[in-house]
């Protein structure tokens, strides 16, 4: 591949539910008020009042209404700015699109190292539980920028992988340190230096190729990084399918041809150098069962 509020508001594109607009109330003009404007009631039995006293009932009516009025003007001041203003919701500015991220550069590897090898010296576990014991090194040429414990690790996971050759449950495999004796080594070599190892066994690989020989498994450096453009799958897949291949003949297996379009490929198939139609595949063994095609003489 990739690759993270306190308090409360109104959502953008929600509608204010807020109070929109002036209610009557009984503090506003316009509400009944009994008595508001109208005189008292005569006292049985009283003297006619004149007239007049009607002016100053009416001045402080108004009075006492003017003052409601601008008690009511103050009050309300929130109300009529929400009119005045409503909320309104912004359109989103267009974001443009994410760029895809940039794959990080694939190592790469000089085409010619220094000739000679690293070899591991602490060994590893024993792969598989068969009684067929194959010990191997793990060497890596130096001055090519690869460590030697990594490379040592993937083959081992490789290797020991229940989809690899220790599925027969016959054999076992096993890294041992550069003192102890072993069947076959697995260099991992530049593609010139590769091509001159595979070269002194007569095999001419045009420094693309892996190969093997006598006791020795060559990987070229520039195909462990960087497989090919037709193996449609990741990386460690291919790598996968490089070691698988080439201890497969160190281990006695012969190449062999695509079964059928659309069937995954057989290990000992040289999907290198293409895949006759079938799906690229790593391991000696899909789904419990040894993935074979046509013998190639």
């Amino acid at each position: 591949m990739a690759t993270p509020i306190p308090g409360t508001q109104l959502r953008d594109n929600e509608p204010d539910d807020r109070p929109g607009g002036n209610k009557p109330s009984a503090d506003q003009p316009g509400a009944d008020q009994p008595g508001a404007d109208q005189p008292g009631p005569k006292k049985p039995g009283g003297t006619k009042r004149p007239p007049s006293w009607r002016l100053p009932a009416l001045a402080v009516a108004l009075i006492a209404t003017g003052a409601i009025v601008a008690v009511d003007l103050v009050s309300q001041p929130a109300a009529d700015q929400h009119l005045a203003t409503p909320a309104t919701s912004a359109p989103a500015a267009r974001q443009p699109a994410p760029e895809p991220p940039t794959p990080a550069p694939r190592q790469t590897a000089p085409h010619k190292g220094q000739g000679t090898f690293s070899t591991d010296r602490a060994g590893g576990l024993p792969l598989g539980r068969g009684k067929q014991t194959q010990h191997f090194h793990v060497a890596v040429e130096k001055g090519i920028g690869l460590d030697l414990a990594p490379f040592a690790a993937s083959v081992d996971a490789i290797l020991g992988d229940p989809r690899s050759w220790i599925a027969d449950g016959r054999l076992r495999l096993q890294r041992v340190g550069a003192d102890e004796p072993a069947d076959f080594t697995i260099y991992l070599a530049s593609a010139g230096t590769s091509e001159a190892m595979c070269a002194e066994g007569g095999l001419d690989t045009d420094a693309f190729t892996s190969c093997q020989l006598g006791g020795e498994v060559i990987i070229n450096a520039d195909r462990w990084l960087g497989a090919v453009p037709y193996f449609e799958a990741p990386l460690a897949a291919y790598q996968a399918y490089a070691i698988n291949h080439e201890v497969g003949h160190q281990l006695g297996h012969q190449h062999e041809a695509c079964p059928s379009p659309g069937a995954a490929a057989p290990v000992m198939q040289q999907q290198t150098l293409g895949m006759q139609g079938c799906l690229p595949n790593g391991w000696p063994y899909v789904n419990g069962r040894r993935q074979t095609g046509p013998p190639i003489p």
